[in-house]
């Protein structure tokens, strides 16, 4: 673990790392806490699928628009006034739906959806970033892993943080604290130094932008596909805790399959594998699949799904490991932020379909059916990335 110490003693990263790691609470509030924030105002799982999705398809929208910005002006200039206007639309969100008088679907999806417009881009600046500060070698590598597992502790401490807060005061102040801790990490990130020293960069490349390349239009393929199960578990799961009686269960089932995917993300980081990057990432993908697909077998008790939850885990960071330094390798010159935002949109619009299908699967057939679509999903994205192993070779990246 020298590794991650010597990480956090360098004096650019040290804080840029902390700060980016708060952000990264919100993500994994948000999409629980839209659920029982919907729940408890007497919502269905559909309209709470539905709101949930049109967050997500927001993020995605804006993600690659918001990436194009950050190459182009600036980190700081583009954080500050997203975290501003992210935290006002979150806490509108919330005070909509906890009206005495329930507010129509469609309105709280238009402002889901606006909302997530707005979600500042803090990862995709922050892998940025640790490119700069770490252009090759161990260290980038370990840069990297730092940036999957705060990702991952986020998807941790996220879910249990929305439901013990839903639980004492309410799904509305779920959301809307979600909403303030996505402000205060954005603010913090785009005070450091490091952050205001990353420059603007603008390059000719086209309309196409980082899509351009084709290794990039490969890596937004399959991981949109694989992110559909994690929209799918995103409502599967309340819902398996609600029937088996235990509702505030959800956060701890969550929690499940961020820690496994905490835990491998520290354990590959630690050290070095053997193979390139598309070698080993074609290898993760394949027993990631494995692992999810033994999801729909274990519903027959919280304590058999939340151990399945965590094997499923055990190989997802590793996987978004070594996908987003190949993504910081195949993107052309002066479009990284852009690139990993069009990862990160494909991943959220994949999570959007995920929660829309899976919530109307569950109010009509269960939670079995849901799961095991996302497994197909995720082998879908697992066959994309094999078939198109020949395009994932290093190209120009900006340095």
């Amino acid at each position: 673990m020298r590794v991650y110490r010597d990480l956090f003693a360098h004096p650019e990263a040290r804080w840029p790392l902390v700060a980016s790691t708060v952000s990264r609470l919100t993500p994994g509030m948000m999409a629980l806490a839209i659920v029982l924030l919907l729940r408890g105002a007497g919502y269905s799982y559909a309209a709470a699928g539905l709101v949930t999705s049109a967050h997500s398809i927001g993020v995605g929208i804006g993600a690659p628009v918001q990436g194009r910005l950050a190459d182009r002006l600036g980190q700081a200039r583009l954080l500050v006034p997203d975290a501003v206007l992210y935290a006002s639309g979150t806490i509108a969100l919330a005070l909509l739906a906890t009206r005495g008088v329930p507010v129509a679907v469609p309105v709280l999806v238009a402002v889901a959806v606006v909302t997530g417009l707005f979600l500042p881009p803090v990862t995709a600046c922050s892998r940025v970033l640790l490119s700069r500060l770490f252009p090759t070698g161990r260290e980038r590598e370990a840069a990297f892993a730092v940036s999957s597992i705060a990702v991952e502790l986020g998807f941790v401490v996220g879910p249990l943080a929305a439901a013990a807060i839903s639980a004492r005061s309410g799904g509305g102040t779920a959301v809307a604290v979600a909403g303030t801790i996505a402000m205060i990490g954005a603010l913090g990130y785009a005070a450091t130094g490091a952050a205001r020293a990353v420059p603007p960069r603008v390059h000719a490349v086209g309309v196409g932008g980082a899509l351009r390349s084709a290794g990039i239009r490969v890596m937004v393929l399959a991981f949109g596909c694989i992110a559909v199960v994690f929209g799918v578990i995103d409502i599967v799961v309340p819902a398996v805790a609600e029937l088996a009686g235990t509702a505030n269960a959800a956060g701890r089932l969550l929690a499940s399959i961020a820690g496994g995917s905490l835990l491998g993300g520290l354990v590959y980081g630690a050290r070095s594998w053997p193979g390139t990057l598309p070698q080993r990432l074609r290898v993760l993908v394949v027993v990631m699949t494995v692992g999810l697909a033994l999801l729909p077998l274990a519903l027959g008790s919280l304590t058999t799904f939340g151990v399945a939850l965590f094997v499923g885990g055990l190989f997802l960071a590793p996987t978004t490991i070594c996908a987003f330094q190949l993504i910081d390798d195949l993107a052309l010159v002066g479009t990284q932020t852009e690139a990993q935002s069009w990862t990160q949109s494909a991943v959220v619009f994949g999570v959007a379909v995920g929660a829309a299908l899976s919530g109307a699967a569950v109010d009509v057939r269960g939670p079995a059916l849901a799961l095991l679509a996302g497994a197909g999903c995720v082998a879908l994205g697992a066959l994309v990335i094999n078939v198109g192993a020949p395009r994932l070779r290093a190209g120009p990246a900006a340095r």
